[in-house]
């Protein structure tokens, strides 16, 4: 007797752990299936930004952004970057480093540093840029604003030039940064 008792438990037991098994299989295959939908949402999601100035809306998700946004960018990075006097000149190119990746820090820092010494060293000049035309390439992540550099000195209005400014960015989990700034002359 004790032994079918004992067979009719160990039955039992053997029913509870394929049970289990089955159970702890079901949990497994739907914890995979919602990490899959929560790395979906994570790189899909898109935050929509309107500022107050701005009538239409423009966005940037994990590893994209919208034309407006990145020209905005564009032209901020730009004014930080060509609109300078001998007062503002580090602000400014401080500014603009808080945008820079970390891998190409170093590099753009030197260039920046090195336009300051020479701005500094002529403590008259001062510069503005008025931009003529903006393009975006989302494919080489690139930003190029073609415009007109003025130069000031205690002299008067030298004569301009017209400039190219390429912009090299990245977005990784919806941050903009700056990978290069290239400046060439038409």
């Amino acid at each position: 007797m004790n032994i079918a008792h004992l067979r009719k438990i160990q039955a039992k037991l053997s029913d509870e752990k394929s049970l289990l098994r089955f159970v702890l299989i079901i949990v497994i295959i739907i914890s995979m299936i919602n990490y899959v939908s929560i790395q979906s949402i994570k790189n899909n999601e898109r935050n929509i930004i309107v500022p107050l100035n701005q009538s239409s809306q423009f966005w940037i998700s994990a590893n994209e952004a919208s034309e407006l946004y990145l020209t905005n960018l564009g032209l901020y990075i730009v004014q930080l970057w060509q609109n300078r006097t001998p007062a503002n000149t580090e602000q400014n190119f401080a500014k603009l480093l808080e945008l820079v990746n970390a891998q190409n820090y170093p590099a753009i820092k030197k260039s920046l540093k090195e336009k300051a010494n020479l701005i500094k060293r002529y403590n008259r000049n001062s510069y503005s840029f008025r931009k003529t035309k903006a393009q975006i390439n989302t494919k080489t992540k690139k930003i190029i604003i073609t415009g007109v550099r003025s130069r000031w000195t205690k002299d008067g209005k030298k004569p301009s030039e017209k400039l190219r400014l390429a912009i090299d960015y990245q977005i990784n989990n919806a941050t903009f940064s700056v990978t290069s700034l290239i400046e060439e002359k038409l």
